[in-house]
């Protein structure tokens, strides 16, 4: 086992990109090491021709068919991760270069930054995560410090902002998914000890108003039964579950009277990682869009969305 690396790198133009990443790419295949870079196809083309005859031993891929979902990501990289391992590669060398997308998906992947340094904790693997200076946001340039143990910017040291994730992920919530436009169809039921009923509800509403294929469908009554399952086994109280078909998908929502997870990294961590009470979540979050969870006024709600087309990764 490892030990993970995991830096921000603040660049602006493309000379500091590949002064910053090339050098890290190179060394990393001088030792025998495996490298990947998840970066935008303009900076997939930069690296390339930087690297020249090295190019070919490093696995691309663009970003943005990468980072659509956290844990659709976080599964990709341990796939990354096996297959280094599998082809006699001790160590692994990343360039992951996020995509936050519009502001109100930043703490998502502000999030995920930060479990990223104890999901792949003992990963024999260096991740650098490039920030353009240029043309991120100062609120998320400013939690790259918090979010990476090391930053370089351009030197390279320990950052004197980093939080652990347990304290992090504590204070920047994830947003609420929110239901924009009149829904075609609105559920309320109350949920039994067993979910069936309101899974053979859902079921029967949502195919027959025809706003998922049978294949997204099948999602939606998996993540429903994950996370109802959860509130009937952990939670307290009046047990509610929601539902809204606002035209380009379903929104779903489990809400209790329970104290909702105590480690905030459920969801993020595959089972065997965190085998307390985290599988449900975890299983729910691989088939969402969006999945968050909001404790508030003695209430925990988990919502979450299933968009009619198939999810990536």
């Amino acid at each position: 086992m490892g030990q993970l690396t995991h830096d921000a790198l603040y660049y602006a133009g493309d000379d500091e990109f590949v002064a910053g990443l090339v050098p890290f790419l190179r060394d990393g295949l001088a030792r025998g090491e495996a490298a990947a870079a998840a970066v935008t196809r303009p900076h997939i083309d930069l690296l390339r021709e930087a690297l020249g005859g090295d190019a070919g031993a490093v696995w691309f891929v663009d970003r943005d068919e990468w980072y659509q979902r956290p844990t659709g990501t976080i599964a990709g990289w341990r796939r990354v991760l096996a297959d280094a391992n599998s082809r006699g590669h001790s160590y692994v060398r990343i360039v992951g270069e996020v995509g936050f997308g519009p502001s109100d998906r930043h703490p998502t992947w502000i999030r995920y930054e930060s479990a990223v340094n104890r999901v792949f904790a003992q990963a024999p693997a260096w991740i650098v995560c490039p920030y353009d200076t240029r043309r991120l946001p100062p609120s998320v340039l400013a939690d790259a410090r918090r979010t990476h143990p090391v930053v370089a910017d351009p030197r390279r040291r320990p950052s004197d902002r980093y939080l652990p994730p347990e304290v992090l992920l504590r204070s920047v919530p994830e947003p609420m998914p929110r239901v924009t436009g009149p829904p075609v169809l609105e559920l309320r039921l109350m949920l039994d000890d067993t979910v069936t009923s309101a899974r053979h509800t859902v079921d029967n509403a949502v195919a027959t108003g025809g706003w998922l294929g049978p294949g997204r469908l099948d999602d939606l009554l998996l993540a429903l039964t994950e996370v109802a399952g959860n509130s009937v086994r952990y939670g307290a109280g009046r047990r509610q579950l929601r539902l809204w078909a606002p035209g380009w998908g379903v929104v779903c929502e489990v809400a209790d009277e329970g104290p909702g997870p105590a480690n905030p990294l459920v969801g993020y961590c595959p089972p065997e990682d965190l085998p307390e009470r985290g599988q449900g979540l975890w299983i729910a979050q691989q088939v969402c869009d969006r999945l968050s969870i909001e404790h508030r006024d003695g209430v925990t709600r988990v919502r979450f969305t299933i968009r009619s087309r198939e999810p990536s990764l």
